[in-house]
């Protein structure tokens, strides 16, 4: 199953000049834990979370900051036609909940949460599966 299909929402951005008050506003109306943050259009700076949120108040930064002086910017990304089980095991592999759907010239076009991957049963069922893969490929 690719990523494509579990894409249920549509991405929400903050420009990298916006305050980080209102990046957590856009996430409360939006219901989401994560903004992709964005340049002149839709070019991908980085992403802004509630975890960098908390982090930037707790340093004692103001909620007036640029978004751009506190978001995550070593983003990682994958495909919509990528497998479903790839997105599981980079979130996995880098301790993350979020990775970031670009296209063929790398502008986000979605984000993948762990919520989108375990709220599937389908989704498991294909991660579960690919996993099989790689043991029998492996014994060979």
């Amino acid at each position: 199953m690719n990523v494509s299909h579990i894409l249920t929402r549509s991405m929400v951005s903050v420009g990298v000049n916006e305050t980080v008050l209102k990046a957590a506003k856009l996430m409360v109306q939006n219901n989401i834990g994560l903004l992709v943050v964005t340049e002149t259009g839709l070019n991908l700076v980085g992403v802004i979370s509630e975890r960098d949120i908390i982090r930037m108040i707790a340093s004692g930064d103001r909620l007036e900051t640029p978004v751009g002086k506190v978001c995550t910017r070593n983003v990682v990304t994958i495909r919509a036609d990528s497998d479903v089980a790839e997105a599981a095991k980079a979130m996995n592999k880098h301790g993350i909940r979020h990775v970031v759907v670009v296209d063929d010239h790398k502008t986000p076009t979605g984000v993948v949460s762990m919520r989108d991957l375990v709220g599937e049963r389908a989704t498991l069922t294909a991660i579960l599966r690919s996993d099989e893969k790689e043991v029998f490929h492996g014994a060979d």
